[in-house]
Formats: C-alpha cells, sequence, structure tokens
C-alpha cells in the first residue's frame, strides 16, 4: 500500500496496537470470568443444543493466537466466540465483539480488514450518540444518575446539557470519519472522550462497570490507530483494494444498527450503550419489583436486554407467586405485542412440571402453579 501524503496508509503502528487489543481483550475475559463458566444461575441461555464447557480459558488463548498470528488467529478467536454465544447468548457483550472487529484492521496487508476495523468504529461512535440523543430516558435517568454519583446537581439545565454534549460528541466523531480533513482532529478528540470516560468509570471517579475499562482504553486509541492514517478523497484506498466480501461486511456493520428500531437486530449489537433506550423486565411480587438485569449483575452476569432472553431466564430465576412486568420504549415493540407485557412465572412452566413444596411428597396444584 502507498504511503504518498494523499493516500491511506492502513493501520499506524499495527503490531502495537493489536497488542493493546490483545491485552485488553483478556482483562476484559477476566473481569467478566463468570460470564465464559458454565453456570446454574442466572440459567445459561444456549441459542442451540450445544455441549456446555468454561469458555474462559479457550477465549484466552484464542486471543493470544490472535496477537502472534493474525491471519489465522483471528478467524480462530471469531470462531471461538461464536460458539461461546451459541452455548449463552450472555456473552453477547459489546465490548468483546467490538474489540473483535478492531483487531482485524491489524492484520497484515489486509485492506478489508481496516475496512470493517473502521466501519465498526464509524458505527459505534455514530449509533452510540443517536441512541441518547433520542432517548428521553437518558436526560432523565441515565445522566442526572452519572451527575449524582458525582456529586453534580441531578436537576436543572445541566443533565440535558451534559446529555446533549455527550451524544453530539458521538455522533461528530462518527460523521467526522468520514470528512478528510478532521480525520486527525476526530483521533485527538475521541482520545480525550475516552480518557475521560476511563477517568470517571475508574477508581477515581465513580468505580463503576469495571468491565468496560479495557475496551474504552482501546477506543482511546482506535482514532490514532486507525482513522488519523486515512488519507485520500471518499473511502481511501483501502476501501477500493477491499474484496467485494469485506466492503459488503462493512457495509453491514455501519447500517445494521438501524434494525433495533425495527425489531431485529440486538440492543448491543447496535451501539445502545447507557442511552437508557432499552428493553427491560422486572420481577414482580405483591411487595416488591426488581429489574432482572440488576439481579442478573449482582450475580456477575451482564445480560444482554433482548425479549427472547426474558421468559427463559425468569423460568429460571423467579418462583410460584411472581410474575414478570416487560417495558420497551419502541414503537415496534408495542406494535409487535411485546411490551408491555406481564408473564406469570407458572405459566412459563413446562405441562409435566411437578412443583414439589418442601416437606411435603406431594406436588403442590396438582403440578402446576396458580397465578
Amino acid at each position: 500500500m502507498s504511503t504518498s501524503a494523499d493516500e491511506d496508509r492502513g493501520c499506524l503502528l499495527p503490531t502495537a496496537f493489536r497488542g493493546l487489543l490483545a491485552a485488553s481483550q483478556i482483562a476484559t475475559v477476566i473481569l467478566t470470568w463468570k460470564v465464559w463458566q458454565v453456570r446454574e444461575y442466572p440459567p445459561l441461555l444456549p441459542l442451540l443444543p450445544v455441549s456446555q464447557f468454561d469458555m474462559a480459558w479457550p477465549m484466552v488463548a484464542a486471543i493470544a493466537a490472535s496477537f502472534f498470528c493474525p491471519r489465522y488467529g483471528l478467524p480462530l478467536q471469531a470462531a471461538t466466540l461464536l460458539w461461546a454465544i451459541v452455548a449463552d447468548q450472555a456473552r453477547i457483550q459489546p465490548h468483546m465483539i467490538s474489540m473483535l472487529y478492531l483487531s482485524c484492521g491489524t492484520i497484515p496487508g489486509c485492506p478489508g480488514g481496516v475496512v470493517m476495523a473502521r466501519g465498526s468504529l464509524i458505527a459505534l461512535w455514530f449509533f452510540s450518540g443517536v441512541h441518547k440523543l433520542t432517548s428521553p430516558a437518558f436526560f432523565t435517568l441515565g445522566v442526572p444518575w452519572l451527575l449524582g454519583s458525582l456529586g453534580l446537581p441531578r436537576t436543572g439545565g445541566l443533565p440535558i446539557l451534559c446529555g446533549m454534549c455527550i451524544g453530539a460528541t458521538e455522533v461528530l466523531l462518527g460523521i467526522g470519519c468520514l470528512v478528510p480533513r478532521l480525520r486527525k482532529a476526530v483521533a485527538m478528540s475521541a482520545f480525550l472522550f475516552h480518557a475521560a470516560i476511563l477517568t470517571v468509570l475508574s477508581p477515581l471517579g465513580i468505580n463503576w462497570n469495571p468491565e468496560v475499562l479495557p475496551w474504552n482504553a482501546v477506543l482511546a486509541c482506535a482514532g490514532f490507530a486507525l482513522i488519523a492514517p486515512w488519507r485520500g478523497p471518499a473511502l481511501g484506498a483501502a476501501w477500493r483494494e477491499s474484496s467485494r466480501l469485506a466492503r459488503v461486511a462493512a457495509g453491514l456493520l455501519l447500517v445494521s444498527p438501524v434494525g433495533y428500531w425495527l425489531g431485529f437486530v440486538d440492543a448491543y449489537l447496535a451501539h445502545c450503550l447507557y442511552s437508557e433506550n432499552t428493553p427491560r423486565a422486572y420481577v414482580c411480587t405483591p411487595f416488591d419489583r426488581r429489574d432482572i438485569q440488576l439481579m442478573c449483575g449482582a450475580a456477575g452476569i451482564q445480560m444482554p436486554p433482548a425479549h427472547r432472553l426474558f421468559e427463559p431466564l425468569f423460568l429460571g430465576m423467579g418462583r410460584s407467586g411472581e410474575w414478570l412486568e416487560i417495558e420497551d420504549p419502541r414503537w415496534v415493540a408495542r406494535w409487535r405485542g411485546l411490551a408491555p407485557r406481564k408473564v406469570m412465572w407458572s405459566d412459563l412452566l413446562p405441562e409435566a412440571a411437578e412443583i414439589v413444596i418442601p416437606g411435603s411428597d406431594a406436588p403442590a396444584d396438582g403440578g402446576r402453579a396458580d397465578e
């Protein structure tokens, strides 16, 4: 690939950036260790009936292989992650998927990998910002909580101002990548933006959600590695030199988040990050109402917010007499009858299931619980 002043230079310092990605991914696996283990609570949520075994060490080994031999190691890492997700959908984690895409940009002599990495980065910034700016709950719940955690006022104009700044910054980062004159400014702005997130979420700030800290370290450097060396007009030489398959993949990464509003793309795959616009499910009794994702979080599992997961989760975590209340701010969820919705735990039991009361030899109510 040409290195003239007007040509696309691909990835800057690819070995160093790949090393940062590998270290960050291994750190993320360690910080989310329980997600990769076979467990009983919260229940495993397999996509297909496959054999279950712990996936943490296979993921670490595949990540290491992708660093030392990216051309063959990255497909191995992708296959390992795919198997892990098929075995348990709780492993659809945005940080791991994002860093895998970014790693594609470090493959030597592979312009298609650079195109895919850039496509994922642009989509991440742009749609993450759009989701925030179009979510009323981000301004009424998310930002006030963040400001309160930092000891700042939760009410008044500050939450609106801060929310607008956060969302607009992300949108402008995504758009700026497509403007040649702005790419160096994007790289510097992204570094400052994600460095600020690192500081706020770290023990120096609110000490919250540590599993995303390695990812933000990568994103702080991704602009310098992938966007600043992107020279020339239009989409650059990397796009022209890529295979048709790589172009299609990059195009899908750029536009697929739109599918979230249409109801066929998961929130995490559409970059709904801290935007408070995702489906929610609550385990309810006459006396309390608990967010099922917070219940999973207390057990060390960050559960993706997806309708298809709520009922299997509730079946494994609920009990007789409880019900599930499902909410979703999207119009498509109301149109499809997915939300608002109430589901009784007893209605999810298989017909042949028996509920045995402790201390009794007989099943309760003929084998099924009453509502």
